[in-house]
């Protein structure tokens, strides 16, 4: 396969190894740079894919599970800084009056959290705050 000139091309061995229904192994080192590639602005995945002789579905596999198992790692090890305001005295809300908000400071914004919020809404707020640089 002839080289395109912008996609990157992996220079070593690729396939661990090859079963009796043509299926390959890749090897590790591979997939890890294969699947940071990926991951670089601009970078199509079918033209990398192609240039290094993958199924661009089995790449965009690879990357899927990456991203789900590394958001799995880094939301468990990363801490967040919490400080607590003293206040005079907490106060309930009355039903069917507003409700106090719970409010969150993370990469220099606020976010207020009412009543009724979709944790899943809340998971990507979050998510897309520790995101930004």
């Amino acid at each position: 396969m002839e080289a395109c000139g912008h996609t990157p091309i992996w220079s070593g061995e690729r396939v661990e190894r090859t079963n009796a229904r043509g299926r390959h192994t890749y090897v590790p080192a591979f997939k890890r740079w294969i699947i940071d590639q990926a991951k670089l602005p601009g970078m199509s995945l079918a033209g990398l894919a192609m240039s290094n002789q993958v199924n661009a579905n089995q790449l965009r596999r690879w990357v899927q599970l990456h991203g789900k198992l590394g958001a799995g790692l880094s939301a468990a090890a990363t801490l967040l800084p919490v400080t607590v305001a003293a206040q005079a005295s907490p106060t309930l809300a009355a039903p069917g009056t507003a409700s106090a908000a719970v409010e969150i400071e993370l990469a220099g914004a606020i976010v207020r959290v009412r009543e009724g919020v979709s944790p899943a809404m809340l998971r990507m707020v979050l998510a897309c705050l520790r995101a930004t640089p």
